[in-house]
């Protein structure tokens, strides 16, 4: 698959890595995940990229059929001019995706970006968003009426909108260092062992990491369901 998607926004906390790792990288095949950061939020050690080496970014986008572009908000201003300054420079990107989230703040900050990429000539068409970090538990038009009401996002004409739901799957995993794809393919036969055993130390350990895959299976079913919505053809 040829493709080159940006995930941006100039606000911080709305899940841009994880739709980078979570969502878009295990659904296209053979992508590569390209961090633009110079400040490690995210307490991993991958390779990063500052937004001021824009022809390394350039290079190392040309160089992957299909690339992700994770932008981090401490580069995100940066990336912004660089691209002002490299002419046409947004050509290279298929799509552009914005994180929404519920906090007010991140929703202001979520239409900026927006706003800048229409700036920068692109087109509607190849902006998209994902609402993220939604509360399952209240209406959703009213989580984000700051968005719906504004002129710039209804020129956008989207017509089915993402949706990932907040959920602790990613704390979990952050906490036990393992990618959402390893629990995925755990496919012990947690009861049996369970039954086997007679160390309560290990049925407990089994106990969660079956907890955790009912909770991984549940999740990897909604990012489908985002994945699909965000009809990146």
């Amino acid at each position: 698959m040829f493709m080159k998607i940006a995930v941006l926004n100039n606000s911080g906390n709305v899940g841009k890595s994880t739709i980078c790792n979570a969502l878009l990288q295990p659904r296209l095949p053979e992508s590569r995940v390209i961090k633009v950061e110079t400040i490690n939020t995210d307490g991993t050690l991958d390779e990063k990229v500052s937004a001021n080496d824009f022809i390394e970014i350039s290079r190392m986008i040309d160089s992957s059929p299909c690339a992700i572009v994770d932008v981090g908000s401490s580069n995100i201003e940066t990336f912004f001019k660089k691209m002002t300054t490299f002419k046409g420079s947004q050509e290279d990107f298929d799509y552009f995706i914005v994180p929404i989230t519920p906090q007010n703040k991140q929703q202001m900050d979520s239409l900026v970006t927006i706003e800048t990429l229409l700036d920068l000539d692109v087109e509607p068409s190849r902006i998209r968003v994902i609402f993220n970090m939604v509360d399952s538990d209240k209406s959703f038009e009213k989580q984000f009426t700051g968005v719906f009401e504004n002129k710039t996002f209804k020129s956008l004409k989207i017509k089915d909108f993402p949706i990932i739901n907040n959920t602790e799957l990613f704390t979990h995993l952050h906490d036990i260092g393992k990618p959402l794809t390893s629990v995925l393919s755990d496919d012990r036969d947690f009861r049996t062992l369970m039954r086997q055993s007679t160390d309560i130390k290990e049925i407990d350990l089994l106990s969660t990491d079956r907890a955790l895959k009912r909770l991984a299976t549940g999740v990897n079913e909604e990012l489908d369901s985002a994945f699909t919505k965000l009809n990146l053809n």
